[in-house]
């Protein structure tokens, strides 16, 4: 089966408008499976009932020896002294082995834990990340220990931002795909008409997901594939790797929102070799179909780097880039634009340029912004499909209307309002 079949035969029972989904969803699976470089730990972002748990539990039903589906994650999920049966160990990475796949259809319910608790899964999901994990549990002197690959696949709200950038400092380890928005009434249309749908559907569904992928790990076990990426593609990678890392820092405000501290992004490195290894799996994926690496999967890599930034930054870089090189834009005006208030507008904005993406000129009575880089410039402009440039009309504003009395407690993380 192509991928241009299997598509199709999505789409007569999923309405989507993008159908890059498809293609990054697959490349996280098969990049693990195949040990194609890092494993990708990808949450798919979209709204509620947006189409993200059709795609993610079928595929999690195409080889349920290898990919592992969890409703709910606690701290003694990974490693856990606890038996069930004889010698048989409750923990979740002893069944994944040295190698598999997690998938989680509902990553919100890790945001509904406890501060401390979630504090604790994620700091064990970084640790688990790089290949090793190691516990200590009752009077036991020597700890559990876990070698292996671990792939992630998850779906998400957009209330991921917030809550991921409340640990964000101590480094993150997900890819994000923010689905692209579509035609509502078209996609309740197809659903209304659907005859087929919970179980019966998924059944279906993992059927055609699993012959393409086990076409393309039969492809790749029986031939040599050189999956080396061109020289401009590893450059393009790292540039939207280290604006990704940039764009995502979040900066730590005071008690009156007020941006008190430089943020320092993480080097970009972890995310470059992702990005990676979803570019080298994709190429895999071509190369079956005996097609090139084109421009439209490397837009699938530099979307996976932009989606890291949560929706309101992107909306401004949308805004700046949307102008000429070198034009400045006052802080009220993105806000008009955008329709979030000034002052939420101008910590934003602020954030961006503590970390380098945007240049700064004016008082606090009036402000302007611009983005710094003619390069960060042209990229975000490519991301976005930004052809050309637009004049925008202007207004002034007083000094109390740019006033900071309104709370922003939950846009930025719990922690950066101490």
């Amino acid at each position: 089966m192509t991928l241009k079949e299997l598509k199709e035969n999505i789409q007569k029972f999923q309405y989507m408008e993008d159908s890059s989904i498809i293609d990054v969803a697959l490349a996280s699976i098969l990049c693990t499976s195949l040990s194609i470089g890092k494993p990708i730990w990808l949450v798919i972002i979209g709204k509620s009932s947006g189409g993200k748990t059709q795609i993610l539990t079928p595929l999690a039903m195409t080889n349920e020896a290898f990919i592992h589906s969890v409703d709910d994650i606690t701290g003694n999920t990974f490693l856990s002294g606890a038996k069930v049966g004889v010698g048989k160990s409750a923990s979740f990475l002893d069944r994944v082995g040295k190698r598999g796949i997690i998938v989680i259809s509902d990553l919100t319910v890790l945001f509904s834990k406890e501060a401390t608790e979630r504090a604790i899964i994620l700091g064990a999901l970084r640790v688990i990340s790089d290949g090793k994990y190691q516990k200590y549990v009752g009077n036991n002197p020597k700890p559990l220990v876990w070698k292996g690959d671990l792939g992630m696949l998850a779906g998400s709200t957009p209330a991921l931002y917030p809550s991921f950038e409340e640990f964000s400092g101590m480094g993150e380890r997900f890819l994000y795909f923010r689905m692209r928005e579509f035609d509502a009434e078209k996609a309740t249309m197809l659903a209304m008409e659907q005859e087929i749908y919970g179980e019966e559907l998924n059944i279906i569904l993992s059927g055609y997901y699993k012959e393409y992928i086990t076409s393309i790990i039969e492809y790749k076990t029986n031939n040599e594939v050189d999956l080396t990426l061109s020289e401009d593609v590893n450059k393009r990678i790292i540039k939207i790797a280290i604006l990704a890392e940039k764009i995502r820092t979040t900066a730590h405000t005071d008690w009156q929102k007020v941006v008190d501290r430089l943020p320092i992004p993480a080097m970009p490195m972890r995310i470059a070799k992702m990005l990676r290894s979803l570019a080298k799996t994709l190429l895999l994926m071509r190369k079956f179909e005996k097609v090139e690496f084109s421009i439209e999967d490397m837009k699938i890599v530099d979307w996976c780097g932009w989606s890291l930034s949560n929706e309101e930054k992107r909306a401004c870089l949308r805004i700046l880039a949307g102008r000429d090189y070198g034009n400045w834009i006052k802080t009220q005006t993105v806000a008009d634009l955008i329709g979030l208030d000034t002052t939420v507008i101008r910590i934003l904005l602020q954030n961006l340029s503590a970390i380098g993406v945007l240049s700064r000129s004016g008082d606090s009575g009036s402000l302007m912004w611009k983005i710094a880089d003619r390069g960060d410039w042209e990229l975000i402009r490519e991301i976005e499909g930004i052809t050309e440039s637009v004049e925008i009309a202007e207004r002034d504003l007083s000094l109390e209307e740019e006033g900071i009395d309104i709370d922003v407690k939950g846009m930025f993380g719990e922690n950066n309002n101490n």
